[in-house]
């Protein structure tokens, strides 16, 4: 690949597209970009000396011979279609990915659940220890605000993406799977809304290991069946199962108003190999702990070096929108979260429960894509029961085609049907409401009789935003 070509990023807000761009800059590379509207991602690359464009046209692609397109991005792009009329040079973001990380030691986390947090601990590690890696995930942190990091070190720590199959492109030497839920079912998708084709990715994903090990969670079923097909060798976790590289006993977890939220010991293969803690909350979190332990093991880490990898792991800071508590005063808390499918918002709500169990819990939930709530709307109506209030806001698309009959309606007629708590106590939101509306509605909420109450917001699109927003909405009013 030559260097120093002008290179088009369409969708560079994105946060993969984001974390791609970033990488370019560190790799010296000319780009520029473009998107529907302004974020905080363009602004923190236009301040990294990015051209963006807000909004795509023709114009845009002026002098560029390579461009990279956002999997978000429709057909009908305007941009897309003059890239195919003048037949440059087209990526989608994770091919690029691929190409500029060819020379490293892929480290590729993959799952439903779980990979931001687990990439980004594998990362945080191996810096602390000095092994220098490249870094790309889809949460935001201190350490990695853009979501990427370029390093001169041997490995690249990478969060795959199997809504579209593309971490089937990953060149993995230590590929990792987490956990594999109902998720990217579309009928229209690449998985044609069958479970059984997502997990059939999932096998070939896990053959495909330059090392010829691979990390494996043997608390999901389906990776247990997984263990017996695998012609690699299993390098595996548990929060249970003694006879796995990890597993943990003693676990204690405390509310999100403590530094340390969990607390437990570790064991390697049935014996005793070190006490931890966590500034993270619930069982989930531990599971990623064990993963990247896992991980350090597959890679040939001495034990050494994974006992002091515990202890630095003792100071992995939150990253953004997992569980954040954003404000704590006066008989009210607001939490930020990224939880969008059904198993996630529960877990989220047990921890918000266990931490504030004198609150009444007011969740304010964002749905995700129309093919997700086709398919989970009724398991959305079940995962929001420990909730005391629900704020159900309109769905968001995320770049998908409506499919008809489906919107968060369909979610708060489940609700109503089947009888489901807070059936009484549901405020559905209109498309189109103002921010300013929304949030008016919420502090009359905070405000309603004299109980101690705590706001968490989920979902992954507009609402991104929200929680903060929020916050200094109830400063300034």
């Amino acid at each position: 690949m030559k260097k120093q070509r002008r290179i088009h990023l369409i969708g560079i807000g994105g946060s993969g597209m984001t974390a791609l761009a970033n990488l370019l800059i560190s790799k010296r590379e000319k780009i520029t970009g473009s998107d529907a509207k302004e974020s905080t991602n363009t602004k923190l690359l236009r301040k990294k000396g990015v051209k963006i464009f807000i909004g795509h046209r023709k114009s845009n692609l002026k002098g560029i011979k390579t461009v990279i397109v956002s999997s978000a991005i429709p057909k009908d792009n305007i941009e897309l279609k003059e890239v195919k009329r003048k037949k440059l040079e087209i990526f989608n973001r994770y091919q690029y990915l691929m190409e500029i990380l060819k020379d490293k030691k892929i480290i590729a986390i993959s799952g439903t659940h779980g990979k931001s947090t687990t990439t980004s601990m594998i990362a945080f590690v191996l810096d602390e220890l000095n092994k220098k890696p490249t870094v790309y995930v889809g949460g935001k942190s201190e350490k990695y605000p853009l979501g990427s990091q370029w390093s001169l070190g041997e490995y690249a720590v990478v969060e795959t993406d199997e809504h579209d199959k593309s971490f089937l492109l990953t060149n993995s030497f230590v590929p990792v799977i987490l956990n594999i839920d109902n998720d990217h079912l579309a009928k229209d998708g690449p998985y044609k809304g069958k479970f059984v084709l997502l997990k059939k990715a999932f096998e070939e994903f896990e053959e495909n290991s330059l090392s010829g090990k691979t990390v494996l969670n043997l608390d999901d079923r389906f990776l247990s069946g997984l263990v017996r097909k695998s012609k690699n060798q299993i390098i595996s976790f548990s929060l249970n199962k003694k006879t796995t590289n990890f597993s943990i006993s003693n676990l204690q977890f405390f509310p999100a108003y403590y530094k340390y939220l969990t607390k437990g010991k570790i064991y390697h293969q049935g014996t005793f190999f070190s006490s931890f803690k966590l500034r993270l909350p619930g069982k989930e979190n531990v599971s990623n702990l064990l993963a990247t332990l896992s991980v350090l093991e597959a890679i040939s880490l001495s034990n050494k070096e994974i006992k002091k990898a515990i202890k630095i792991l003792a100071e992995f800071p939150p990253i953004k929108r997992r569980f954040n508590v954003l404000y704590f005063k006066k008989g009210l808390v607001i939490i930020d979260d990224y939880a969008h499918h059904p198993t996630a918002i529960k877990a989220s709500l047990k921890m918000t429960k266990f931490s504030f169990p004198d609150y009444r819990i007011i969740l304010v939930l964002e749905p995700y894509r129309y093919s997700r709530v086709s398919l989970l709307y009724k398991d959305y109506a079940q995962s929001i029961k420990k909730a005391n209030y629900l704020v159900l806001l309109p769905l968001d698309s995320a770049s998908e085609k409506p499919i008809k009959g489906v919107s968060s309606l369909k979610i708060y007629k489940s609700i109503i049907l089947n009888k489901i708590k807070p059936k009484n106590k549901v405020t559905l939101i209109k498309e189109g409401i103002k921010k300013e509306e929304l949030f008016e509605i919420l502090k009359n909420l905070s405000k309603k009789d004299n109980e101690k109450k705590v706001f968490i917001f989920m979902g992954l699109g507009k609402i991104s935003t929200y929680a903060s927003e929020f916050v200094d909405f109830l400063r300034k009013n």
